[in-house]
C-alpha cells in the first residue's frame, strides 16, 4: 500500500497532535485571559505604589506650611483654615481628598464638594496603617501600597497621606488624613475600563494565544510524524485484516496500544503453533518410520525364507510366499505415494485444473472399480443419483476422484461383512452435495475433530483396520477440499455408521 492511501486511514480529527491542538487551544486563551486579568491587576497596584511613594509626604508638607490656628482651643478644626487648605490642595491635585481626624480616628471635617449620598463626618478610620505609616517599627520595612480606610467608602481600601496635628500648646490632637485615589481618579479608571488600550491588549493576548497554539500544532505534528506513520501502517494492516475494532475509535496510541496487544496474542498463538507443528513433526517421523519399517519387516522375512527354504518348498507355497511379499510392497508403496501426495498439498504445489465433467459418471466409475474389493470384503457398494444423473460441475476430475477413493477405502475398511458403502448426489441450489456413507462401526465424538489429522488413529481402532491404512486419507481429503473452497463434513453413531459430505459448484 503506497503512502498516499494510508494517510487517510485514521481520520484527520483523531490524530493525536489535532486532538492536542484542540485542547491546548482554549487551555491558553484561559492562560492568556488570566495574564491580562494579572497584569491588570499589577499594573494598576504598581500605580497606586507610585502615586503613593510620591505623595507619602503630601500631608506633612501642608500642615508644616499651614499658619498657626489650624486647629482651635479644644482640638477641632478650624472650618475657615479647612476650606483654605483643601481649595489649595484639591485644586492643584484633584485626585486627592483631604479629611481632618481626631485622635480616635474619627473624621471631624472635611471639604468635599458635591457630595451625595451619606457624609463621612463621624467616620471612624483604621488607625492600624496610619501609625504603621508614621512609626514604622525597629527592623520592619513597609511594604507599598499601604493601604487605609477611605471615609467615602468604608468598604473599601484606598492610599494615603497622613501627618500628625498639634495643637498651639504642642499637644496631639488629631491627623491630617489625605486619599490619594479619591472619586474623581476612580470614576476616570471605570470609564478607562472599556478603552482602546485595553481592547488591544486583550486582542493582543488573544492573538499571542492563537499564535502559540498554532506554534505548538506544527512542533506537535512534526514530532509526532514518525509516530502517525507507524500508526497509519499499522491501522491499515488492521483494516486490510477487517479487525480495526477498539483502535478505530481512538488516536495513533490507541492504535498502537490494541496493535500491541493484538501482537502479542499472535506471538502467543504462532509459539503454540510451533509447538503443535513440532509436536506434529515427531509424530510423523515415528510414524512413518513404523509404517515404513513392518512392511519391510515382512518383505525381509518372506523373501528370506523363500532364498533360505527355497529348495524346500513346493511350487505352490514360494508362490505365495512372493505374492505376500508383493502385497507388502504394494501397501509401502501406496503409504509413500500419500506421504509424498500429501506433502506436495501442504506445501502448495498442487493447483487444481477444473473442467466441466459429469459428476454422476464420475461416481458411477469410482463405484464399479470398487464392486470386486468390496464383495470380497462382503460389503454392498451402492450409488443413488436420483434425478441428477446428468448434473455436471466446475473441479479437478483427478483430484475429485482421489477424494472420492479415499472414503470408499476409509468406508470399506471399517465396514464389516453384511454392510454396505453407499454414494448420493443431492441438489443444493448452486452446488451438488455428494456423500459417501457406511453402515460400519461409527467414530466416537471425542474423535471427530482429530480424524483429518495426518496419521491419526483412534486408540479403539481394530488392528486390521490400522495396519492397512496409511493414516493420511482423510488428511489428503480435506486438502484437495480445501483447494476446492469446498469444506468436508462427518456425522457418525457408534454402531451405526459415518458419512461424509462435500459440495462442487455446478458448472454453468
Amino acid at each position: 500500500m503506497t503512502t498516499t492511501s494510508k494517510l487517510h486511514v485514521l481520520p484527520v480529527w483523531r490524530r493525536l497532535h489535532v486532538r492536542a491542538a484542540l485542547f491546548a487551544t482554549p487551555l491558553l486563551l484561559v492562560l492568556g485571559a488570566i495574564m491580562v486579568l494579572l497584569l491588570q491587576h499589577y499594573s494598576a497596584q504598581n500605580a497606586l505604589e507610585a502615586s503613593q511613594r510620591m505623595n507619602l509626604g503630601l500631608a506633612q508638607y501642608v500642615a508644616d506650611h499651614q499658619e498657626p490656628g489650624l486647629l482651635d482651643a479644644g482640638g477641632q478644626p478650624v472650618r475657615s483654615q479647612v476650606e483654605e487648605i483643601s481649595m489649595h490642595v484639591m485644586k492643584i491635585n484633584p485626585a486627592v481628598e483631604v479629611y481632618f481626624l481626631d485622635s480616635q480616628g474619627m473624621v471631624q471635617a472635611h471639604a468635599l464638594e458635591g457630595l451625595e449620598g451619606r457624609n463621612p463626618v463621624g467616620t471612624l478610620v483604621d488607625l492600624r496603617p496610619v501609625r504603621q505609616l508614621l512609626e514604622p517599627g525597629a527592623g520592619t520595612v513597609t511594604r507599598f501600597p499601604l493601604l487605609g480606610s477611605d471615609p467615602i467608602q468604608p468598604e473599601q481600601k484606598n492610599t494615603f497621606s497622613v501627618a500628625r496635628l498639634t495643637s498651639s500648646a504642642g499637644k496631639s490632637e488629631g491627623y491630617l488624613y489625605i486619599v490619594l485615589n479619591g472619586r474623581k481618579v476612580q470614576a476616570e479608571s471605570a470609564s478607562l475600563a472599556n478603552s482602546r488600550s485595553l481592547q488591544a491588549m486583550a486582542l493582543a493576548a488573544a492573538a499571542v494565544s492563537a499564535l502559540a497554539a498554532m506554534v505548538l500544532w506544527m512542533a506537535w505534528r512534526h514530532l509526532t510524524r514518525p509516530l502517525r506513520q507507524l500508526a497509519d501502517d499499522l491501522c491499515a494492516f488492521r483494516g486490510a485484516d477487517g479487525a480495526q475494532g477498539e483502535a478505530s475509535q481512538g488516536d495513533e496510541i490507541s492504535v498502537l496500544r490494541v496493535s500491541v496487544r493484538d501482537m502479542q496474542n499472535r506471538i502467543a498463538q504462532q509459539f503454540q503453533q510451533l509447538e503443535d507443528s513440532d509436536r506434529q513433526r515427531r509424530e510423523l517421523v515415528s510414524n512413518i518410520s513404523h509404517d515404513l519399517r513392518t512392511p519391510l519387516s515382512n518383505i525381509r522375512g518372506y523373501v528370506e525364507t523363500v532364498m533360505l527354504r527355497g529348495c524346500v518348498l513346493d511350487t505352490e507355497s514360494r508362490a505365495n510366499h512372493l505374492r505376500t511379499a508383493l502385497r507388502h510392497v504394494d501397501l509401502m508403496g501406496k503409504r509413500v505415494g500419500d506421504l509424498f501426495e500429501l506433502s506436495k498439498l501442504d506445501a502448495g504445489r498442487v493447483t487444481p485444473q477444473s473442467e466441466v465433467f459429469c459428476l454422476a459418471e464420475l461416481l458411477q466409475d469410482v463405484v464399479q472399480n470398487y464392486r470386486l474389493a468390496a464383495q470380497q470384503r462382503g460389503v454392498t457398494v451402492q450409488l443413488s443419483t436420483g434425478n441428477h444423473a446428468k448434473a455436471r460441475v466446475l473441479a479437478d476430475i483427478a483430484m475429485i476422484e482421489r477424494v472420492l477413493q479415499n472414503l470408499i477405502d476409509n468406508a470399506l475398511r471399517h465396514t464389516a461383512a453384511g454392510g454396505s458403502v453407499s454414494l448420493a448426489i443431492e441438489n443444493q441450489g448452486d452446488f451438488m452435495e455428494i456423500s459417501v456413507s457406511d453402515t460400519g462401526a461409527g467414530i466416537r465424538s471425542e474423535h471427530l475433530p482429530h480424524i483429518f489429522e495426518r496419521y491419526w488413529r483412534a486408540a479403539d481402532v481394530e488392528d486390521h483396520a490400522a495396519s492397512t491404512s496409511s493414516g493420511l486419507g482423510l488428511a489428503i481429503v480435506k486438502r484437495i477440499l480445501d483447494l476446492h473452497g469446498s469444506a468436508v463434513q462427518v456425522h457418525s453413531e457408534l454402531m451405526r455408521g459415518t458419512s461424509f459430505h462435500f459440495a462442487l459448484r455446478r458448472a454453468a
